[in-house]
């Protein structure tokens, strides 16, 4: 079984290889730095026949198209930085360290994410539904953090530090989407913003950015119930110079959840997420002249 799996294992890092992408702008012009986490959209076979679920329910949490939305970032002059990997085979927004405690026999404290089959080497899609026909390895998941989890925090690190080498500052935009509904049956809000409770960045630079998309017509709230994950939580320090503010998008405004297709209305959110961007870099760009002062 184990010798299956390593073949298995080994197939799937070749598809996704590389594992992240790095698009770099011409010209960078302020410290901020855009990155999409989850939209992975790659399922290799040797992952696919391993589970139970369709490749269609596996998709459930892949944050579809928001790559693709935000790729405008680079003519913007921002990087832009994705994972090739889908979040249910690693998700890069929780700790390394985030595993259940049958592969943490030493571990102290197990958060409930990862005990629930939710965290960084997700066996679960959700509470009840499993990913995987057999169990997998902590050898797999040893693995998948060297060959996935680790370039893409390094690389995010990296662009962090240059950032601030260059602009002295950074400020991480973490882009995401969100399902349209609330498990209780209500429509969510176009776009939530996590500050972490205003913890992760400076107070002003979240008014801007919300206020930035309320002029396109959209309705925004903050911190409920996305108030930012491990990237918000861990890189934001806005005292170091360092803020990240999270961005979640509703997929209702631009996704078909049944067919994982754009909708019409894809094309009018792509056209005002622009103007978005290059109000985010651009206010970037007058509080770093400001800061210089």
């Amino acid at each position: 079984m184990l010798g299956r799996e390593t073949s298995h294992e080994a197939e799937c890092l070749k598809a996704f290889s590389p594992p992240i992408r790095v698009i770099r702008p011409e010209y960078w012009r302020s410290g901020v730095i855009f990155a999409s986490p989850h939209s992975g959209n790659i399922y290799p076979k040797a992952f696919t026949s391993r589970s139970p679920l369709t490749e269609r329910t596996l998709r459930r949490n892949e944050d579809a198209f928001i790559d693709a939305l935000f790729t405008p970032v680079v003519e913007a002059g921002a990087p832009l930085l994705t994972a090739q990997f889908p979040r249910c085979y690693v998700d890069v927004n929780r700790a390394p360290d985030e595993l259940p405690l049958n592969w943490m026999p030493k571990a102290k404290n197990v958060s409930s994410r990862a005990e629930a089959g939710l965290g960084v080497i997700p066996t679960m899609l959700s509470e009840t539904t499993s990913i995987y026909k057999k169990p997998l390895s902590y050898r797999a998941a040893r693995e998948r953090l060297t060959a996935l989890y680790h370039p893409y925090h390094d690389a995010l690190q990296d662009l962090i530090t240059e950032a601030g080498l260059a602009f002295g500052s950074a400020l991480l935009i973490d882009c995401h989407s969100m399902p349209g509904f609330a498990p209780m049956g209500s429509r969510r809000p176009d776009i939530i913003l996590g500050d972490r409770f205003g913890a992760s960045c400076h107070p002003e630079t979240i008014a801007r950015v919300e206020q930035s998309f309320r002029e396109q017509g959209y309705n925004v709230t903050r911190n409920y119930p996305y108030a930012g994950g491990y990237v918000t939580q861990h890189y934001g320090k806005p005292r170091a110079g360092i803020e990240a503010l999270q961005i979640e998008i509703n997929r209702d405004l631009y996704l078909n959840p049944v067919t994982m297709k754009a909708k019409k209305s894809y094309a009018a959110l792509a056209t005002n997420l622009k103007t978005v961007i290059a109000d985010i870099i651009e206010g970037q760009t007058q509080f770093e002249a400001m800061a210089a002062e």
